[in-house]
């Protein structure tokens, strides 16, 4: 698409804004125009966003709704300096300040109502009051595996005043159809309860020429929630959920790609004899008990998530039958977590409390290689993986103010272990063994703030996380009597300070927030293609340390009583320290994988009262992503820079809302992820049919192409 079409695209998106505003700016200065306070819980407990000392991000239900936010991807394109989308299978891949490995190891943990989610962290999940992203490692209060920073969905909670809810139905292209409702029901004058459900089907936008097939990429979900709270005495009340989630589509959505980088094809082929899939299930429950007692209340959150997922893949990527893997996994996690916090006013503000997890996954794989030969189908058994690990923590956290000042203290002690259970794994190498990996982490956390005058605060914090180690499954170490064992992987661990400055202006009409930060992380954690007698497969390992600088700023304003404005936006500079060899590679002043080096996310919304009672609506969303180094870390392709442009128009009349959605409004072409794979095909490096003479070729995954939808909601 060329530059003057695009041009055209966002001249009309913003004269559709403009056409209805037919009031000026400068008389809508004389107005008195407020944004509305942002309640977070950023802290685990409700203040505003004005007040906390590090960088948060709130998208709120309004947001998300009219954003259409139903996956990952939407949440990373809001955010600078977030990268975020669902891996081939089904699992996040994120890094956040460049922190994280944007493949097995997360980084970045993910919450639903202060839940952590393992299993099920890419699932949809509706019916929000607003998603809070937390920058920055958050060890003290949320502990491992959230080295750097924290995703929260905040769901809308069960309220006793009134009957409410919505019924939405969408479609549009890709065959698309897309259902979802929320009620909320009181059940006595202090009790209620609420339900969400949803199921969307859509055909996708890969076309496989093997199997002409064009809904090779399609897929279904669905899923609900069920919540209920209310009081069970004076002082104690009560919070619970239920919720599932189905998901049946493609497990691997990769094209491979043709062109030289940075000069990309892009093609929506996925040209492979077995169509990839995977089927996953997740069923959760948790219970949320607080006591309000005389100077401090007392919460207790114990969760279970129990996740089974079957995945086929085509290694391969061709459309010989040469190479399959097959992956059953089941995880299943149990938490408990007691808080104690202080609930006065006073000057000082504390929290303490305990925290334990364990973590159980089984994967049972196997590999078939080519096709059958006298009726016999050669199929492997692959790697079996029995694995649990534990966290057993003690954490504070300690605010006090004087004056203008606000001086915070936290401390986490997190003690975790990994093991393999018995009856011991099977690994590549077809021995059996058991073996386990454990530590210690001491997690501290400062920060010094000062209110300049009522409407601005300066702050430095200095935080600490980590991500535990582990174990590979390859290769298989052998002790001084013979006996086999795992070689393991130590934990990463970052060091980051943050000085900032945030506030409103204009009397509460803006809201702004700057930080810079600087990162030290050591020992860190990326996968690397494995080969072994089964097929390849991805292992962790260290691979040296990292400086990461970056600059952030965000912006809201009120221009008028109908127009307000969004802009953020994110620098990075992420470098392997001088002497960094990875696979023999020498990494010094490289940039490492999944680290993004700007990013800019601008939103107007226009809302306007119409003659015949109506309301027109019209928001406009640009976001824009930077260059990335793509994976494996020793071997990187530089993914060029993108943008998306969306635009959500329509009415509102009454509790009737009617919108069109454009996503991707220019179909820009761009990849979420890049891999070198290596060539699997039937010859090898030599490959008679694609001509191939590099043992790797190009891997990416699409991001999404030029989409309208048109949807028709009700509120009561």
């Amino acid at each position: 698409m060329n530059n003057n079409f695009k041009f055209f695209i966002v001249s009309i998106s913003l004269f559709s804004v403009m056409l209805f505003n037919n009031s000026s700016f400068i008389s809508a200065q004389e107005t008195s125009l407020g944004l509305e306070e942002i309640i977070v819980t950023a802290r685990k407990r409700e203040e505003s966003l004005l007040d906390i000392p590090e960088t948060v991000v709130a998208l709120s239900g309004e947001t998300i709704s009219r954003h259409n936010i139903k996956n990952l991807d939407k949440i990373g394109m809001s955010v600078p300096n977030l990268n975020l989308n669902t891996r081939t299978d089904g699992w996040p891949n994120v890094t956040m300040r460049g922190m994280g490995a944007f493949s097995l190891t997360q980084g970045v943990g993910f919450y639903l109502d202060d839940v952590q989610l393992f299993g099920d962290a890419s699932s949809r999940f509706g019916d929000l009051d607003r998603i809070e992203v937390l920058k920055g490692p958050q060890g003290v209060l949320y502990g491992g595996s959230n080295i750097g920073g924290a995703v929260k969905f905040i769901s809308t909670r069960p309220s006793p005043d009134e009957i409410t809810g919505h019924i939405k139905l969408m479609a549009g292209e890709q065959s698309s159809t897309d259902v979802e409702g929320s009620i909320n029901l009181p059940i006595s004058n202090e009790w209620a309860v609420r339900l969400f459900a949803f199921t969307r089907e859509d055909d996708g936008f890969m076309y496989n020429p093997t199997t002409d097939d064009d809904s090779v990429a399609g897929y279904e979900e669905s899923g609900g929630r069920i919540s209920i709270a209310g009081p069970l005495s004076d002082n104690l009340s009560l919070y619970a959920s239920l919720r599932s989630n189905q998901y049946d589509g493609p497990n691997n959505n990769w094209a491979l790609e043709r062109g030289t980088p940075p000069n990309f094809d892009y093609p929506y082929i996925n040209d492979i004899e077995t169509p990839s899939n995977n089927d996953k299930e997740t069923y959760g429950a948790s219970l949320e008990l607080t006591w309000e007692l005389d100077g401090f209340d007392v919460t207790s959150i114990t969760s279970y998530t129990d996740t089974d997922a079957k995945r086929l893949t085509d290694v391969d990527l061709q459309p010989e039958l040469w190479l399959n893997a097959r992956q059953d996994e089941t995880f299943e996690a149990t938490i408990q977590e007691i808080r104690f916090a202080s609930n006065t006013s006073n000057n000082l503000q504390w929290q303490a409390g305990l925290y334990s997890s364990k973590m159980e996954w089984v994967e049972r794989a196997t590999t078939r290689f080519g096709p059958q030969i006298f009726g016999v189908d050669l199929t492997v058994p692959g790697k079996h993986d029995d694995t649990e690990t534990t966290h057993l923590a003690a954490f504070g956290n300690l605010t006090y103010t004087s004056g203008p000042w606000e001086i915070g203290f936290g401390l986490r002690v997190d003690s975790w272990e990994r093991k393999k259970l018995v009856p011991a794994e099977v690994t590549e190498s077809g021995l059996d063994h058991a073996n386990s990996v454990d530590g210690t982490e001491v997690l501290p956390r400062l920060s010094i703030s000062r209110n300049l005058d009522e409407d601005t605060m300066f702050y430095v914090t200095i935080s600490k996380g980590y991500e535990p180690g582990g174990l590979r499954h390859e290769p298989v170490i052998f002790d001084s009597q013979g006996n086999p064992s795992l070689s393991t992987y130590s934990k990463e661990e970052a060091i980051q300070t943050e000085v900032g400055l945030k506030g409103s202006f204009m009397n509460g009409r803006g809201n702004f927030s700057a930080a810079a930060f600087l990162i030290d992380y050591e020992d860190r954690l990326f996968t690397t293609i494995i080969q072994s007698a089964t097929g390849p497969f991805e292992s962790v390992g260290n691979s040296g340390d990292s400086e990461n600088v970056g600059f952030e700023l965000e912006l809201a304003f009120q221009a008028t009583e109908n127009l307000s404005l969004a802009a953020a936006l994110g620098t990075l500079s992420a470098k392997w320290d001088r002497g960094t060899i990875i696979n023999g590679v020498d990494m010094s002043g490289r940039t490492p994988s999944g680290s993004i080096d700007n990013g800019v996310a601008l939103a107007a919304n226009y809302e306007k009262p119409l003659d015949n009672g109506m309301e027109f609506i019209a928001d406009i969303q640009y976001n824009r992503r930077g260059t990335s180094a793509s994976m494996p870390a020793h071997d990187s392709i530089k993914n060029p820079s993108y943008y998306t442009l969306n635009l959500t128009t329509g009415i509102r009349s009454g509790n009737w809302e009617f919108m069109i959605h454009g996503e991707n409004l220019t179909d820009e072409q761009y990849y979420t992820d890049l891999e070198n794979w290596v060539n699997l095909g039937a010859g090898g490096a030599l490959d008679p049919v694609n001509n191939m003479t590099d043992p790797f070729y190009i891997i990416g995954t699409h991001g999404h192409p030029r989409m309208i939808s048109g949807s028709i909601s009700y509120r009561f």
